[in-house]
């Protein structure tokens, strides 16, 4: 008996064209962002330290509040924004906001710079090995979309 299933010729992809394909500092810059995205995941899903030891509890909380302005300056730039950030107090009456406009990745930039200056002032001293691995990988993946920020800017 036969049949139709499997017999249908296959086309092959067109291969990207120089134009179409994404430059390399792009690239680089959203491999960045993705590293970064990794390190923020990385803090927020680390164990919980034992309730007991309050000196790595604090240690980890204040990683954690660090990491959470980045991830949510990293989540505005892919989609809507609601993030503190963009809007500032008008001069004469603290009640009235107003939007700041601007590149999504400009906000994440500034971020990143502020989170690096707490990592490298705020966050010194920490003596638990897992605590401190976690802190290095996430300043290392600051560092790191600050420089393809840069290059790209």
């Amino acid at each position: 008996m036969n049949t139709s299933v499997g017999t249908k010729a296959r086309k092959k992809q067109p291969a990207l064209s120089a134009a179409e394909a994404a430059p390399a500092d792009d690239r680089r810059l959203e491999i960045s962002l993705l590293s970064l995205e990794n390190a923020c995941l990385r803090i927020f899903d680390a164990r919980p330290a034992r309730r007991d030891d309050i000196d790595l509890l604090t240690w980890q909380q204040r990683l954690k509040n660090t990491a959470s302005l980045v991830s949510l300056a990293l989540a505005e730039s892919k989609g809507p924004r609601h993030f503190h950030y963009h809007y500032r107090h008008n001069k004469n009456d603290d009640s009235v906001l107003h939007p700041v406009l601007g590149n999504p990745l400009d906000m994440l930039a500034q971020v990143c710079r502020d989170a690096l200056r707490q990592c490298r002032t705020d966050l010194v001293g920490i003596q638990d090995s897992s605590l401190n691995r976690a802190r290095n990988m996430f300043e290392a993946a600051l560092q790191g979309f600050l420089t393809r920020y840069s290059q790209v800017k």
